[in-house]
């Protein structure tokens, strides 16, 4: 019992050390100043439209928030199909906290023909000059014309399965639920009217990422059901 009661006492005994130890305040590291910031914003040497982001500062994560999107990457080229006026900032996540920089201003001046007529491109938007409008493949009977479930903007791996049919977060509300265009009217213009949930229309802009098969949409959302 003697050596039972010896062995709890030292361990007691190292746990109050351990927690006399401890720190009574923890601190973050510097805040990076926006004079350490240190990047470049610049065209493609082999083409115009392809702006590259290159971040230069050290021991940081690289926050960019550019005309189609966020990126996080040390150094990452963001196509501008069309001409105009972007902006661009840069930011880091410091040991003591977030920093960004002014905004940067880039002048396209150049159309990238190549990007909007890719297939991609011209299936959704019809080419440039065009326009296409869209409707979910869904009536207000539930019926679908082409598609056999309402995974209606799924791609490989989520393929509908009958077995589906009684999950009920997998489904979509039938409904007339509007229409949705993109134009390529001198711009990547998107607008959506969404009959079944008028806050979820709007007008904006979209991208097509065709190396990764991705659509993004900026100020403006594609038709869905608000339960998604």
């Amino acid at each position: 019992m003697k050596n039972k009661l010896k062995i709890l006492v030292v361990f007691l005994g190292s746990v109050l050390l351990f927690s006399a130890c401890q720190p009574d305040k923890y601190e973050l590291g510097p805040l990076a100043s926006k004079t350490d910031l240190k990047y470049t914003i610049a065209p493609s040497s082999t083409n115009p439209n392809n702006i590259v982001l290159t971040s230069l500062t050290p021991n940081v994560t690289p926050m960019w928030a550019t005309p189609y999107g966020q990126s996080l990457r040390v150094k990452d080229t963001i196509n501008i199909p069309f001409p105009g006026t972007y902006k661009f900032v840069y930011g880091v996540e410091s040991a003591g906290g977030f920093v960004q920089s002014d905004s940067a201003t880039v002048i396209v001046n150049t159309l990238d023909q190549n990007t909007v007529s890719s297939p991609m491109w011209v299936n959704l938007a019809g080419g440039y000059g065009k326009s296409k409008t869209w409707v979910l493949d869904l009536d207000a009977n539930g019926v679908s014309k082409y598609f056999g479930g309402p995974f209606y903007y799924g791609g490989t791996g989520w393929e509908w399965d009958p077995a589906f049919k009684d999950i009920g977060w997998a489904g979509v509300s039938a409904g007339n639920y509007g229409t949705m265009t993109f134009d390529l009217k001198g711009d990547a213009h998107f607008s959506s009217n969404n009959l079944m949930f008028p806050d979820l229309s709007g007008t904006g802009k979209f991208m097509l990422y065709t190396a990764t098969n991705q659509l993004a949409t900026i100020g403006a959302q594609v038709l869905h059901d608000k339960a998604q």
